[in-house]
């Protein structure tokens, strides 16, 4: 049985923290794009939700947020339900049955590891790392978009490695072991030092 996304705040139903769930397109430590074409820089990521996810949470956020930014439940335009099918995407990661969920922030989330220890190294939590994620709902009017809600990123935790998704390898992974020689051993070649030496005074 699979963990259960709880709230964060038993005050705010519009915050929860998911159980875990896959990481794809993490832009945690340094803002980028919102989408081609736009300046706007987020922090952000997509999480990938298996058919195990109890989506009934979130749509509960969903709702805190409509009522909290228009006091009532509002039927908005699908394509501004931030909850969408995996099947939408031929993208690694995105498995039939899946969801997934586009989070951002205008500030830098707070990444820490299994112990809650914070992570500074971006190598460490990559796309397929499984994470937990502290999230916020909240709804929005756009002149042009219309009504919608969507999830702010708070925090991540890394959970898990697993397959990188972006085709990236790792030093591990690229190089073999090498041979260190003794360089006091007897009997050692010259190195370039003691060339440069011998040939410039």
């Amino acid at each position: 049985m699979s963990e259960p996304a709880k709230k964060s705040s038993p005050a705010d139903p519009m915050s929860i923290v998911t159980p875990p769930v896959r990481l794809a397109f993490p832009a945690l430590f340094e803002p980028k794009p919102v989408a081609k074409g736009n300046a706007t820089l987020k922090y952000q990521a997509a999480l990938l939700l298996p058919p195990s996810f109890d989506l009934k949470v979130l749509y509960e956020c969903v709702k805190a947020a409509m009522l909290d930014k228009w006091g009532k439940i509002v039927k908005i335009a699908a394509r501004n339900n931030p909850i969408k099918l995996c099947d939408e995407k031929e993208l690694d990661g995105y498995e039939p049955g899946w969801h997934f969920l586009n989070v951002k922030s205008n500030f830098a989330p707070t990444v820490v590891d299994e112990k809650r220890q914070e992570i500074i190294d971006p190598e460490r939590i990559f796309a397929g790392c499984w994470v937990r994620a502290a999230l916020n709902a909240f709804a929005w009017d756009h002149t042009q978009g219309g009504q919608g809600v969507s999830f702010g990123l708070n925090a991540i935790q890394l959970v898990r490695k697993d397959t990188r998704l972006d085709g990236r390898k790792g030093a591990t992974d690229l190089f073999d072991e090498i041979a260190v020689e003794d360089d006091s051993a007897p009997g050692k070649a010259k190195g370039a030092a003691d060339d440069a030496a011998e040939l410039f005074g």
